[in-house]
């Protein structure tokens, strides 16, 4: 199996590097459709092609988030036709092939009834969630828009930091790749650091924006009239 992944790995890295920016969007369709297929070697490669002058940074998080996005959405589309009977039948007869089993749409379940819609930008992070979050989202009939607007931002957060791997550290991607896979949990570490950071710096800035001079001031409640 370990070979096999590799071989494909090498097959849809030539993808990449032959159709640019389309090749980008359509590993991450396949991606987010087939699950045992490792994005990870893709984005560092773009990054690093980005850093070149042979890409665009912006251009190939574009194609990254579109492609993640989409595919999200034909399984989002399968849960939400087909409900968990067929689901299950499905998963019973073709999970292998996709990645999915009976316990990961159980854990997904689960992590859904707790968290709502939220677990579908969480989920995304989590190596034993993320598999069924798409599906779960269909099943539970989330609100399209909702599915959409969480799938695009948790997946433009995790394109960004793969592709940054590429297009700041050059020639030594590969080598980072490696200890990342090797260490799964340094890479939810980072992301988790990398997603509060962000909080609290928008937090930050929309203090500084509201403290400024001319900034508009929050609308006051009207003063009850003492007859």
């Amino acid at each position: 199996m370990g070979d096999l992944l590799n071989q494909i790995t090498v097959f849809l890295e030539q993808i990449v590097l032959t159709l640019g920016y389309p090749g980008i969007a359509l590993v991450m369709f396949l991606e987010n459709i087939f699950t045992p297929i490792p994005t990870e070697p893709f984005l560092p490669l773009a990054g690093f092609l980005a850093s070149t002058g042979e890409m665009t940074f912006m251009g190939v998080w574009i194609a990254a988030t579109s492609g993640a996005t989409l595919g999200s959405f034909v399984i989002y589309l399968v849960g939400r036709i087909g409900g968990e009977p067929v689901v299950r039948v499905i998963i019973d007869r073709f999970g292998r092939l996709v990645g999915v089993g009976q316990a990961d749409l159980d854990r997904g379940m689960e992590f859904f009834n707790r968290w709502g819609a939220v677990a579908v930008f969480f989920g995304r992070f989590i190596p034993v969630v993320r598999p069924a979050v798409s599906l779960i989202s269909g099943i539970s009939r989330l609100r399209l828009p909702v599915f959409l607007l969480f799938t695009a931002l948790s997946s433009s957060l995790a394109n960004v930091f793969w592709i940054a791997v590429g297009y700041f550290l050059g020639e030594n991607w590969s080598q980072i790749l490696a200890t990342a896979n090797a260490s799964p949990a340094l890479v939810i570490g980072v992301v988790i650091v990398a997603l509060v950071v962000a909080f609290f710096g928008l937090r930050f800035i929309r203090s500084k924006v509201m403290a400024a001079p001319g900034a508009a001031p929050a609308p006051q409640k009207p003063t009850p009239v003492r007859e």
